[in-house]
Parts: C-alpha cells; structure tokens; sequence
C-alpha cells in the first residue's frame, strides 16, 4: 500500500477487510456459480508460474532473505546499471487506464516526467488516471462496456464483482509469454518475485496480467519511538507490558494508540493483535480444509486486548469516526504514539511529515506464540488489451521497463525523473527537487503499470531505514501467509459485502463495550450462516486446485 490511505485501501491493510472475510480479493470477486464456472482453477490445466530469475544488483548494507526481509540500502548506488537493451515501443500511441491517489498530472506537454518515460518507452503514452473515490464505479463502467479497451489496465485489490470473468473474456492471456521459462525473454518481469504471481493468482488456470509486488509485511503498528524510550517501554513486550504502555503514554491530550474505522465499521489494528497472540492469518489450511481465524480463542483474545485498551482510555476517542487520513496526521504530529498503518506507508513521505520530531519504529508483536500476518505481496495487477503477440510483446516490454529494479537506471528514471530537473544526489543519495513535487509516479501513477521489487532505501532518513530492517528480522521469520491468497470464492464475491458487515460490525460492538466479549461466538455464527462456511468450502477446493 502507498503512504496515502484511503478508505478503499483500509480493506486490505486494516480491520477487517485485511482479514479477507469481509472482502474478496480480485480474484474471487466473480460470481459464475458455487464453484466459478470458468474461472476457477478447479479441474483446469495451469500455467506454470513464471521462473524466478532475481536481478543482481548493487550489494545492499544489510542482506533480505526468504522471510520477506528487504535488502536495506542505506546510500544510493553510485554506479546504475542498465536492465533493458532496446527501446521496448515502436513510437505508436499505448492507453493506460490507471488508478491514482494524487492530483491530476499536468498535461505531457507540460510535464517534463512524462516527456521523459516517453522518449525512454519509445511510444507516446496516453494514460487515463482514475481518481480513488471514482475507481469502482468508473471499473464497472469500463466492465459494461462492449467498446475498445485501453491497451493496459490496472486493477487493485479492491473488489470487482465479475471481475474475473471479465479479464478472461476480455483481456489477454499472458500464458505463453510470461508463464514458467517464458518470462526469461523480460528480465525485469522474471525478478518479481513467486509469492507475487501467487498473490495475483490464475483465472482460469491461466496468467491473465502481471502483479505489482508489495513487500511481506500485512498491517503493521508504527511507533514513536522517541515517546517510547523516553517512558522506558523495551523493543520486546508482553501482552500485559503493551496494555501498560498504551496507558502509560496517554494524557494530556495525547493518547497511546490511533485507530481508524474501516468502512464495515471494523476498527483497524485488529490484524496486528491477532497476529501477535497467535491467530491464522485469515484462515488455516490444516489438510486443506479451511477454518476461520475468526472463530479461534486467539482472535477471541485479540478482541479482549482491544476492549481493555478501550476501557483504559488509551485509545484515541474519536476512533469510530476519524479517517485514516486524519489519524496519520495525529500520529505524524504526535498526538497518538502508535497506529496501525499498511507497511506501504514506510515511506520518505512519511519521513517528511514526520519532520524529524521523533524517530520512527515499528512495533513488535507482543504475544509469546505470535504469528505476525503477511500481506498479499501485491497491491494489485497489470492487465493486458487483446491483441496480435507482437503487440502483446510490445506492451509486456515496457510493463518490464517500468518493473526495473533498484540499482538500473530504468528504476531511477520511473521512480525520480531526471537528473538536475526532478532530483540531485549528494552523499545522502537522492534529493527530490521542487519539480519533482509537480511532476513524479504518483501524479502520473507509471508505478502502477510497472512496480518493482521493493528495497528499504530512505534517503536522509537512515536511522529509520535501518530501524525498520531490525523490526523485520525480528518478526518476519515467523510471518504467516493467508492460504486463501490468489484463490477465489464465488459466495464470498457474491456476499462478501453483506460477511464484511457482520464482522465489522461485531468488531466495533465488542471493543467499544457494546455488547459483551460473549457475544463474539454469535457474531462468527451469524457469519458462518450468511454464507462463511461455504466460502471455506470454496477455498479448500480452490486450494487443492492450485497446489
């Protein structure tokens, strides 16, 4: 998830829309019957996922591993390489249909960011940036459409009803060109990593676009850690020392920890407490049978954490009515010490606001068997206009020129502009100059059809980087994945919204003291008769399909 939160991307990175059971991911947001139809990968031959060829780069400070811990780059690489050898377009007009968080980008005449990806794609870019708020809406009119597509799509992980459907009918199958030893022919493309074509999934079998990969940690507890030390809180906590923390570091107008209300009025950080007392991330898979986290004593327990913190007047009170936008800003200002956050917001923008009043961290999780959850591994997909394979080929090339990693100069033109206009570099590394403000990826989201695999790199912030390396060698050897990840469920595509609700709603009723911890048990009935059960049924025989 990017460092700008909104309410659609709540449902991935907090409450319970992270949990998976309130909303589907695109991959089961397609109706087509209780097994899916076409689009499940039940009984269907499946295309081998694309060989993993990772990019040798420049040697980071400290090493990632299989955990999910990121290379950390504490300095800029002095020597870039280059990771294309042609220019990838033939100079013919290519639509890209995006979604953005930012303002409107300034027209490429304009805009010497735009001119710039042009001259270095070798097409003449015409991209269609989608405003968050009009996302769904404007996705479902492109879906109802029987007109021309744009050449490239982005999709997110919101959920699209028929969205599977669509791709398959609609859209490109990428099979031949990127599945299993394929890929080879783009280089970029073969460094994304496994768990990201997973967390894109099949439809049908099939490799219908390519993933924009997120780093492994799911919702994380973001910290000041300078009012921590100061009120001597350790690293490592227990249950009873977080509970004690929280309350220690509230008064004076200033509270221990910020939540956030997601839009089935869940509250976030009901993922972090899970994870840190020992819950499935989402679901388990025991035998390929698979079983809510909702209904374990360790969910159970994490509702009871967040109650106590209720109770204690630790948390921020206007938690069921603030935005997550608002709360950011709280945290960055210091009025709440904590808040839960998708791991996408470690971020120099972040940095920035924060503005050096005090060092950032993240939390550890507390509980002594704690299974801290991953995320998706990716923050959505690319996919691709039906077309002539050369032309496929064509835009597969410049979705691999945009996909670049850190090191190349291809990453640092998608990623920082040009040199003297958009950046400088010192010994710290990059500086973003005041064009880069007005003309950058964000405001015309490149990184959305091409995306990287993500390195710890915060230039001028090194302290944090490397604290931030710490945290995930401390929590992410004993992440767990969500087994439901790139599967489908027609039930859950179908009531996903109606299963969000309940759970939301008991969530916000049990910690705010509305109802009794007791009546937990009946919310995950009321959730297992509205159609959980038979989403669980779904997943397991999707989950046999795929293995």
């Amino acid at each position: 998830m990017d460092h700008r939160i909104d309410r659609r991307s709540l449902l991935r990175l907090a409450g319970v829309g992270a949990l998976g059971l309130a909303v589907p991911s695109f991959l089961t947001a397609c109706g087509g019957g209780p097994s899916g139809g076409g689009v499940s990968n039940a009984g269907k031959d499946l295309a081998p996922w694309p060989t993993y060829v990772p990019f040798t780069g420049p040697t980071p400070d400290a090493p990632g591993d299989d955990s999910g811990v990121q290379p950390l780059y504490l300095k800029y690489p002095e020597r870039l390489v280059r990771s294309v050898g042609d220019t990838p377009g033939d100079g013919s007009d290519v639509t890209v249909m995006v979604l953005s968080y930012g303002a409107p980008p300034k027209p490429v005449g304009d805009n010497q960011y735009w001119q710039a990806v042009n001259r270095a794609l070798g097409v003449n870019l015409k991209v269609i940036v989608v405003p968050d708020p009009e996302y769904g809406q404007k996705m479902a009119t492109l879906m109802a459409s029987s007109g021309d597509l744009p050449d490239l799509v982005m999709f997110s992980n919101l959920a699209l009803p028929h969205a599977a459907e669509f791709v398959q009918a609609r859209c490109a199958d990428l099979s031949e060109f990127v599945g299993g030893d394929a890929v080879k022919e783009y280089p970029n493309l073969a460094n994304l990593p496994t768990y990201a074509w997973k967390g894109m999934g099949r439809i049908g079998g099939k490799l219908h676009g390519v993933p924009l990969e997120r780093p492994m940690p799911a919702n994380s507890l973001f910290v000041n850690r300078t009012a921590l030390d100061a009120a001597g809180i350790p690293l490592d906590w227990t249950t009873e020392q977080h509970l004690d923390a929280m309350k220690q570091l509230t008064g004076d107008r200033k509270w221990g920890v910020g939540w956030f209300k997601t839009l089935f009025g869940g509250l976030g950080g009901i993922t972090y407490h899970a994870g840190s007392l020992g819950a499935p991330n989402t679901w388990s898979a025991d035998g390929g049978a698979f079983a809510p986290t909702l209904a374990t004593p360790q969910f159970e327990q994490a509702l009871e954490v967040m109650r106590e913190l209720v109770e204690s007047g630790a948390h921020y009170p206007d938690s069921l009515t603030t935005s997550s936008t608002d709360m950011q800003s709280h945290f960055h200002n210091g009025t709440v010490a904590t808040m839960n956050d998708g791991f996408g917001s470690v971020s120099l923008a972040t940095m920035k606001k924060i503005d050096g009043r005090f060092a950032l961290d993240l939390g550890r999780p507390y509980g002594p068997q704690a299974t801290p959850w991953q995320g998706p591994g990716v923050f959505g997909h690319v996919t691709f206009k039906k077309a002539e394979p050369a032309r496929v080929k064509l835009l597969l090339r410049i979705v691999d020129y945009l996909s670049a990693p850190f090191g190349t100069e291809e990453h640092e033109l998608a990623n920082y502009g040009v040199e003297g206009k958009h950046f400088t570099k010192d010994a710290d590394g990059i500086r973003t100059t005041d064009l880069y403000g007005q003309e950058n990826n964000s405001l015309l989201p490149t990184k959305y059809v091409g995306a990287a695999p993500a390195v710890l790199y915060l230039p001028g912030y090194p302290d944090a980087a490397k604290a931030v390396h710490e945290w995930q060698k401390a929590t992410l050897p004993r992440s767990v994945r969500n087994p439901a990840t790139g599967l489908r469920s027609a039930t859950e595509a179908g009531k996903g919204a109606q299963l969000g609700q309940i759970v939301g709603e008991g969530i916000a009723a049990v910690a705010f003291g509305r109802k009794p911890l007791s009546a937990w048990k009946d919310v995950v009935t009321q959730w297992r008769q509205a159609g959980g059960d038979r989403v669980a049924g779904e997943l397991a025989e999707e989950h046999a399909a795929n293995r």
